[in-house]
């Protein structure tokens, strides 16, 4: 009786263990996958203030991108939006995504509140159905993706950047 209980709990340790390899594998791949695809600006699928459909194929050609993947609470996005206002003029020339899963009243209020509500170069996005990390991968708030003008990625960062960082690399357009 013994044996059979040690058999049986030997063969549960070794299907969790191979249930476990699986997933594991699944996740790696899945990273890899997003890895690759991010590389060039993925064809992303979100929503403008007014809940109309946005994707990355309506962003113009030829030109840089910087995403802002941010949260209207938290004080290191407040603290780049700031940032991005003192700098505002270095980013003529690049369009800049603002995405984030507020919704549009509180995105309003913090484009409002930061000055960044007057610029046609900055496209204000919400992320309603939190599908972002389906093209960018698990993104904390704040975090940035810097594409060139052939929209192929040059840098991102997680976490909170300083915005010459983000100047720097859209002005050599090459990756470091």
């Amino acid at each position: 009786m013994k044996k059979k209980i040690v058999i049986a709990f030997g063969i549960i340790a070794l299907c969790f263990g191979c249930f476990l390899i699986l997933k594991i594998s699944q996740k790696y791949n899945q990273n890899k996958a997003i890895a690759l695809q991010k590389q060039t600006l993925p064809n992303f699928q979100l929503y403008d203030q007014n809940l109309d459909h946005f994707s990355g194929g309506q962003l113009k050609k030829a030109t840089p991108v910087c995403i802002f993947y941010y949260n209207a609470d938290c004080e290191h996005c407040q603290y780049e939006a700031t940032q991005i206002k003192k700098n505002i003029t270095a980013f003529n020339n690049t369009q800049i995504l603002m995405v984030s899963v507020n919704k549009p009243e509180e995105v309003t209020k913090f484009a409002k509140t930061y000055n960044l509500d007057q610029y046609p170069h900055i496209t204000w996005l919400y992320d309603k159905d939190y599908n972002f990390y389906k093209w960018f991968g698990n993104t904390p708030t704040p975090s940035v993706f810097i594409y060139n003008s052939q929209h192929k990625l040059l840098k991102e960062y997680k976490g909170e950047v300083k915005i010459e960082l983000v100047l720097k690399h859209l002005k050599s357009g090459k990756e470091s």
